[in-house]
């Protein structure tokens, strides 16, 4: 069964009830914010100096390069978007690009996923944890090197626990779930989900 056809059935099954739901649009909307929240705040953390992103705060362990766990308090998504637009380069040409990547290698796919879903102020606001899994003998330096040369990143797993209230949703809508962002061939970041629960309920995933 499709996640669609198993929401529908939720609806159904606790209508009666008059409990408050997400809608499907409304699941849609908390995964894109959340996925895109989890890239920027990954990309925020490898700048150097790293970025300040609203309501974001990050935990590292001692002995690694990458973020293990992100927090997000009031964080609003759209809020982002200047926070990067400052790390471009005024003239884009082959020597800035790699000045540009060297000081943040994901600065781009989080400003592309930001923009594509075109977040505004009040859109979506999380609340919640995320901790980021990366794949073996993966660190800033090996990222930012494949960033650089074009290289397909390794898969990056990410397992959430949060809740996104704003203007796009009818309803506060709480992901817990795990999905991985991976790099295709062709050169597209692809999000797959694992697993996910919505307001407590299981959802099918592909």
């Amino acid at each position: 069964m499709k996640p669609v056809a198993v929401l529908l059935v939720l609806v159904l099954a606790t209508a009666a009830l008059g409990a408050a739901i997400p809608t499907a649009n409304d699941v849609t909307v908390a995964i894109a914010a959340i996925t895109d929240a989890s890239i920027s705040a990954v990309a925020a953390f490898l700048n150097t100096p790293t970025l300040a992103l609203p309501g974001v705060t990050f935990q590292q362990n001692p002995t690694e390069t990458l973020p293990s766990t992100l927090h997000f308090v009031d964080s609003d998504i759209a809020s982002y978007i200047p926070a990067f637009q400052q790390t471009l380069p005024a003239s884009r040409n082959f020597f800035t690009s790699l000045l540009s990547a060297a000081r943040g290698p994901l600065n781009d796919l989080a400003l592309q996923f930001l923009t594509v879903h075109a977040w505004e102020k009040g859109h979506a606001s999380l609340n919640g944890n995320a901790s980021t899994i990366w794949g073996e003998g993966v660190t800033l330096a090996t990222l930012m090197t494949k960033t650089v040369s074009g290289t397909p990143l390794d898969p990056i797993t990410v397992s959430a626990d949060v809740v996104v209230t704003g203007s796009r949703v009818s309803t506060p809508v709480h992901v817990l779930g795990e999905f991985v962002i991976e790099s295709t061939r062709e050169g597209f970041v692809e999000i797959k989900p694992l697993s996910m629960r919505i307001n407590s309920d299981e959802v099918v995933t592909p």
